[in-house]
């Protein structure tokens, strides 16, 4: 299992609600499972947004944090739990897809028909996530799968990352062979384009047991 997630920008210590959710999704990556990888996940997931309105019920100076996700488990395939702004992607056969959808109102924008993709990443209003793991009871991500293929790289990352390299220039970096070099890659293009939030990436290859 990988995971990235982001706390919210603006709210108060979304680093906190971060790492709540992370740490339970970790605890579920170290267990048996005696449910579907399916139920797991989203039970895990609902536990850290509960432990996120358990911390900020108790100490009110953190009221309001709250944290993006993208996560991605295998089973038979991949499956990806997103919510938020952060980002996974499947790099196959040199070819970049998107297996996640923004849950901002720029994405909304452009569903409407009302902003062009190529100007998302200059909307003035692109940060605004609609939602996100805040502690609120019935917040859930949305599940889905995708087949697993020998050979298949997957990014992770957060919008510090996508609201500033284009896509064809994460597609060229995730064709390096190195994993690292992809990495430094990607961070130091956004960096280099004035991006000043964190940019979290993570770069994984699917590889069978036999490899």
């Amino acid at each position: 299992m990988v995971a990235v997630a982001d706390g919210v920008g603006g709210h108060a210590a979304g680093e906190i609600a971060s790492r709540l959710v992370v740490d339970q999704l970790a605890l579920l990556d170290k267990c048996h499972l005696r449910e579907p990888l399916t139920a797991a996940v989203a039970g895990a997931i609902d536990a850290g947004n509960d432990a996120i309105s358990f911390v900020a019920s108790c100490r009110p100076a953190l009221a309001g944090m709250g944290t993006t996700l993208t996560a991605l488990a295998i089973d038979d395939g991949y499956l990806v739990a997103n919510i938020g702004d952060s980002r996974t992607y499947l790099y196959r056969d040199g070819a970049l897809l998107q297996l996640t959808r923004d849950d901002s109102f720029v994405q909304e924008l452009i569903d409407a028909g009302q902003l062009d993709p190529g100007s998302a990443r200059r909307h003035p209003r692109r940060s605004l996530v609609l939602q996100a793991l805040d502690g609120t009871r019935g917040r859930a991500p949305k599940l889905s799968t995708c087949r697993a293929r020998r050979g298949d790289r997957l990014l992770l990352c957060s919008d510090g990352l996508t609201d500033f390299v284009e896509v064809n220039s994460i597609r060229d970096a995730l064709s390096l062979p190195s994993r690292t070099d992809a990495c430094d890659s990607l961070v130091a293009q956004a960096l280099a384009a004035g991006g000043r939030d964190n940019v979290s990436v993570i770069v994984a290859d699917a590889i069978w047991q036999s490899d």
